[in-house]
């Protein structure tokens, strides 16, 4: 499939015309058929939760498939298609480190793992998740001729940026291909999406896979607690700093993302962060749940549901407020 939407010019990308949205996030949803069936009647619920809710439109900051397997991608545009979620106005999809180099499934896995990365084709895997999910990308645009990321588009009065944070394998930078690291090429096109008059007047919302905080809760998206262990040491985006600058230097209010395991909703200057990563594998085997983020207000409001229809207060464990770690450089 080309991509034909990389010629769209950015004033025709207008596709609901509202004053105000409700948004629903989720993230790191690890499906994986052969070896986490249990995990697809959780997905099944939440996402037929969030169809029936009232909400406008749903975005999902990366880790859909645990393994980078064809049949987890397809499971997941099916699930949406059934619920009603397949259309680029319903829906924004980013990409995630286990969409791109899988994971450990068994004790094998752990010692063959490096060089499955080493030989995986970072391109062609990125371009095959497109394809998987075509229709959600159909009203986007990118300044970029190669790759769909970064992509901008225009839901009512909200532009949704998404962008590519999975770094690419490396023996030392990136050993268990779980850090990230957007690259000076994105960033420069990045620039230009937030150079674009339509994005400059408008709410802007990030969607990045990889957290803004030094990682303290294991990633959980293994059966194998040793290498769940190891992988936690590198869960870190690189150079952070630079995009805080550029989020800020363009009145970035509200950036969502997964990647640790976590419910958590903090501000790093001034910017807010929603991290959406235990939507699925939840936190002390919660229920699935799902970021509501309500832009109908001066200020967006932000609340928590869980798959049972309770709303935890944000002074509860479940949903910590600013609680932040030492930060990662």
């Amino acid at each position: 499939m080309a991509l034909h939407w990389l010629n769209i010019p950015f004033v025709c990308l207008s596709i609901v015309y509202c004053f105000f949205m409700k948004i629903a996030h989720i993230s790191d949803l690890h499906i994986c058929i052969n070896y986490k069936r249990n995990n697809l009647s959780r997905v099944k619920r939440l996402i037929k939760q969030i169809s029936s809710s009232g909400i406008d439109h749903l975005v999902v900051t990366g880790d859909i498939s645990d393994n980078s397997r064809e049949e987890d991608f397809i499971w997941f545009r099916n699930i949406l298609k059934e619920n009603g979620l397949l259309h680029s106005n319903r829906t924004s999809i980013i990409i995630g480190n286990h969409d791109i180099f899988g994971g450990v499934q068994t004790a094998a896995d752990i010692i063959d793992f490096p060089s499955k990365c080493a030989g995986v084709d970072f391109k062609d895997k990125v371009r095959n998740f497109v394809k998987y999910f075509e229709e959600l990308f159909e009203n986007a645009f990118s300044p970029s001729a190669k790759s769909i990321f970064p992509f901008v588009k225009e839901i009512g009065d909200v532009v949704i940026v998404g962008i590519n944070s999975v770094d690419k394998y490396s023996k030392l930078r990136n050993p268990f291909a779980s850090n990230g690291y957007v690259s000076k090429n994105q960033l420069s096109e990045i620039k230009k999406i937030f150079n674009l008059k339509n994005v400059a007047e408008k709410n802007k919302l990030v969607l990045i896979h990889h957290h803004f905080y030094k990682n303290n809760v294991s990633s959980r998206s293994s059966e194998h607690a040793i290498w769940s262990r190891l992988e936690n040491f590198t869960m870190k985006l690189r150079q952070q700093k630079r995009l805080i600058k550029l989020f800020r230097e363009n009145n970035v209010e509200l950036v969502l993302h997964g990647h640790s395991h976590e419910i958590i909703k903090y501000n790093r200057h001034g910017i807010n962060f929603i991290n959406a990563g235990a939507s699925v594998l939840g936190e002390h085997h919660q229920e699935p749940g799902y970021f509501i983020i309500d832009t109908s207000a001066a200020e967006s409001k932000i609340s928590f549901e869980s798959i049972n229809g309770t709303i935890p207060s944000i002074s509860e464990p479940v949903l910590k407020n600013n609680l932040l770690p030492e930060f990662a450089n």
